[in-house]
């Protein structure tokens, strides 16, 4: 058997790597978690005013009925109604929202910055911060831009925005060539 010597330069070398290569992976991963906790915001208040208002414990929900406005952060919904889901003390999880999920039914608007929209029914899920529009004809407006169609869902962690067509009516867009970034 012989036996090889590594000049030191080579020993101190893979040790330099294998030490920065350790340090890259700590700030990598602190990076990682450090924008997973900014994403992650805590729950905002809700703040409702309605005509009526029907609480149903047995299903964890309360309908508020008649000229609805609901406000939280900068968002403001208006319907004919709107359903609040809450969580019950066996679903909710640490840190999460005691509302699960928002149904706004009849001549819903929903305002959010910039960001305006309009359909029959809007369904909130607060978890995932899933909006999804629906309606004969749902539509989303960004200053003079605007895109309809019979569902519009809004991925609003992701930014992200999908519209579905029916066989009759098909996806409409208008992007006006002077708003900011062009996107909706």
């Amino acid at each position: 058997m012989k036996i090889v010597r590594i000049p030191i330069a080579y020993n101190i070398s893979l040790v330099l790597l294998l030490v920065l290569s350790s340090l890259f992976a700590q700030v990598s991963f602190a990076a990682q978690q450090n924008a997973t906790a900014e994403k992650k915001q805590p729950p905002t208040d809700l703040k409702i005013t309605s005509d009526k208002m029907v609480a149903d414990k047995n299903q964890s929900m309360v309908e508020f009925i008649g000229n609805v406005k609901a406000i939280r952060a900068d968002s403001v919904l208006l319907a004919n109604s709107i359903k609040v889901f809450f969580h019950t003390s066996k679903t909710k999880k640490e840190g999460q929202s005691n509302v699960k999920r928002i149904l706004a039914t009849g001549n819903v608007e929903y305002t959010e910055g910039e960001r305006k929209a309009f359909s029959d029914q809007a369904d909130y899920d607060t978890a995932d911060e899933i909006l999804v529009l629906t309606g004969e004809k749902a539509r989303l407006l960004t200053g003079k831009s605007w895109i309809s169609g019979k569902k519009i869902t809004l991925f609003k962690a992701q930014d992200r925005v999908v519209v579905e067509s029916t066989e009759k009516n098909r996806v409409e867009a208008f992007f006006d060539a002077e708003d900011q970034d062009g996107s909706l």
